[in-house]
């Protein structure tokens, strides 16, 4: 899964990393939690254009109206977000990006204590998470566009630290990945199954030796 992230690069190097102007003016952030607000980026359907804002890290379908029964959810798993009824409608029409520096795993260790690496791609200071996002109004009227993160089964030494990881879309991928026009099945699989970057790093700690992940 992934449960927190970082961003705490300069904002120039955001917009440049995810193809947009500029980015939502937030404060640098080395740990974001679920349920805060977090930049994501999407292409306007009627425009075409590669747009930035802010969503709530936290994904309520757009059917759920009753704020006793609208769990959110911040990540969906890759391999089910087209079948499950909560998120196959956002996976066809309304895929966007995450942008984050890195992101923090846990491992379980044998004794039951956790131990948390944080997770990087050395010499790309921005990571593009694929994410899926909805418009929810609640019961009361509130308008609330919300995010979840997807997640892929780790692959290589990540599944030493976790059996799940963040779906990392590569530079090469994300106008696909952003393309509103992509709605079919078959157009979107293949993105929900590319490989992550190699080179991806895990640090557990300050001080602590860099091991190789990917």
């Amino acid at each position: 899964m992934c449960g927190r992230f970082a961003l705490a690069v300069p904002r120039r190097l955001v917009a440049e990393a995810m193809g947009v102007p500029d980015m939502p003016d937030v404060p640098p952030r080395p740990e974001i939690f679920p349920s805060q607000l977090i930049e994501a980026v999407f292409t306007a359907r009627e425009s075409g254009r590669r747009m930035a804002g802010l969503f709530r890290w936290g994904f309520v379908p757009a059917f759920l109206k009753d704020d006793a029964v609208a769990r959110p959810m911040i990540n969906a798993r890759s391999e089910t977000v087209l079948t499950l009824p909560s998120f196959r409608a956002a996976a066809r029409y309304r895929r966007c990006l995450i942008p984050a520096q890195g992101y923090y795993e846990w491992r379980k260790e044998a004794d039951g204590r956790k131990t948390r690496f944080y997770c990087s791609l050395p010499g790309s200071p921005v990571l593009a998470l694929a994410g899926i996002y909805e418009r929810a109004v609640t019961a009361q009227g509130e308008v609330r566009d919300t995010v979840a993160i997807l997640t892929r089964t780790a692959l290589g030494a990540a599944a030493a630290i976790h059996p799940r990881m963040p779906l990392i879309i590569a530079v090469g991928t994300m106008a696909a990945w952003l393309d509103p026009g992509r709605t079919e099945r078959t157009d979107i699989e293949p993105l929900l199954s590319l490989p992550p970057p190699q080179g991806l790093k895990a640090s557990s700690g300050p001080g602590q030796p860099t091991q190789l992940v990917l």
